[in-house]
Parts: structure tokens; sequence; C-alpha cells
């Protein structure tokens, strides 16, 4: 399964474009939050229906800077990971939206909360592996996670349930300039870094073995 996974579009349509037509053919799209920069519902439409005209798979979670109408509506849309699980061509994926808490302005849960919509999307999937998890935030205390000021801000919940489920894969955003590849155990965890920077990733997921990874920008 060939992956294209996204963070950080920040409503740059053209630049998320550009990074459509350079991927080229992918099985899904991973939106990993963001999407907009504080923008409206019909803003995180225009480029989740942008993601998917070729015929790709979308699947999207919220970001700090998106809102709580934009997660409902990317569930009515039928994209949403968030406490969701979803089952493509075999692989699993859930979904974590938001961010921890931070600036009171922007869309966050606990950590308690965090842990909870993972745990619920899990239930969703059963057995299905491999298993893929779309979070907007980093896990915590990884290299992908350490602000310019070398503070690790992921999320406690998310490290803990990559330590106890050992997913195939993590993608995530968030902290654009920790973009990168790191592992965990058993899972690789891939920062795409700010697609409104033309960064992304594509991934391919192959059966018994590590996924992948290119870095893109």
């Amino acid at each position: 399964m060939r992956l294209l996974a996204a963070t950080d579009v920040h409503s740059d349509m053209d630049r998320f474009s550009r990074i459509l037509d350079a991927a080229g053919p992918v099985d899904v799209v991973l939106l990993g939050g963001d999407l907009t920069n504080f923008g409206s519902a019909r803003d995180a439409e225009a480029i989740v229906r942008m993601a998917g005209a070729e015929g790709a798979r979308v699947l999207a979670v919220a970001g700090n800077c998106d809102s709580a109408s934009i997660d409902a509506h990317l569930a009515e849309l039928g994209v949403s990971l968030f406490r969701r699980g979803i089952a493509v061509d075999g692989v699993g994926f859930v979904g974590m939206s938001a961010m921890p808490p931070w600036q009171r302005t922007m869309y966050h849960f606990s950590e308690e909360e965090l842990a909870d919509t993972l745990e619920t999307g899990r239930r969703q999937l059963a057995s299905v592996e491999p298993l893929v998890v779309l979070s907007h935030c980093p896990p915590h205390d990884t290299r992908l996670d350490r602000t310019t000021f070398g503070r690790h801000v992921g999320s406690t919940a998310l490290r803990a349930f990559v330590d106890r489920v050992e997913p195939e894969l993590v993608v995530c955003g968030h902290i654009h300039e920790a973009r990168g590849v790191d592992r965990l155990g058993r899972t690789t965890l891939v920062n795409c870094g700010p697609a409104n920077r033309g960064c992304y990733a594509v991934i391919e997921l192959t059966a018994g073995g590590n996924p992948v990874v290119e870095l893109r920008a």
C-alpha cells in the first residue's frame, strides 16, 4: 500500500496541489491535521476533496489550528479517524486529533481524553494488523517532538499507546522544526513536516517488512 502523508497544510491550497501532483498515484492520502489556519469547515472540505480527486482514499484528523466543527465535518465527509478505527485493504488506521493543552484558544484535549480516543479507535478494529496511527501531535520524548528550544512537547498518551501496542507506523506533524523519521521499538515514526512549506512523505507499507519512508520537499 502506497501512502501520501501530509500535515500542516494551513490552508495553502496551491502548495498542497503541487504536493499531490508531485507525489503521483497513491492508495491512501493521510491528512494529519492543521488542514486550515483557524479556518472553516468548508475550508477543510476543499482540502479533503482535492486530496481525493484522483480516487485515493482520504483519511484525516484535525489539528490544533482547526476546530471541533472541522472535526465534526470530517466525520460527515466520511474521512475522519477521530475516535474511529477504519480498515483499508487489510490495514487498520486509527487517529488522534488536536493536541494536549497548550494555548487556551487552540483545539486541544487532555491526555486522558487523547488516550481514550486511541483506545476507542483500536477497539473498532479488533485484531486487524498492521496498524497505522494518524496523529497531529507526535509522541512524547522522541526526535519528532523536540522544539527549537529543546523541549519535548509531544503527547504522553500517544507515547504510552505506541509503547504498549507497537503499531507498524505513526504519522504526525505539528512540530514543524522536528521533521524526520524515528523509531520506538517496532514502530516507525514519521513527522512529515509542514505541507505549507512543501514538505510531505510517501510511505510504502510492505507485507512483513518495515515501512519504507521517503521524506520529500
